[in-house]
């Protein structure tokens, strides 16, 4: 079981902002996610075949090329772009200290 003090710290670590409310439903989910491994490991599992799904023929990858934009498109795309700075497209900070 998760106490309070230990999810504020994983919170922390994990650079989110909680309120009282969100950490108790986060606690609650938290506890019965663990509740249900705990179930599953007294499971008693060692007579058991393991089960092999998926896919039964191999899978096709195709290769990884970039695509090649002409330069008007990446013109057009720069002039649309909401916020430029020192000739750079500017995107929302996600991570504050």
């Amino acid at each position: 079981m998760l106490t309070t003090e230990q999810l504020r710290h994983l919170a922390n670590l994990a650079k989110l902002e909680l309120n009282d409310e969100e950490l108790d439903k986060l606690q609650k989910d938290l506890n019965g996610i663990l509740d249900y491994v705990e179930q599953i490991e007294k499971l008693k599992l060692e007579d058991s075949e393991p089960l092999i799904a998926g896919p039964s023929q191999d899978m096709l990858l195709r290769e990884d090329v970039p695509e090649n934009r002409d330069i008007e498109t990446i013109k057009q795309i720069i002039v649309a772009f909401p916020e430029k700075e020192n000739g750079y497209l500017k995107v929302p900070k996600i991570i504050e200290k």
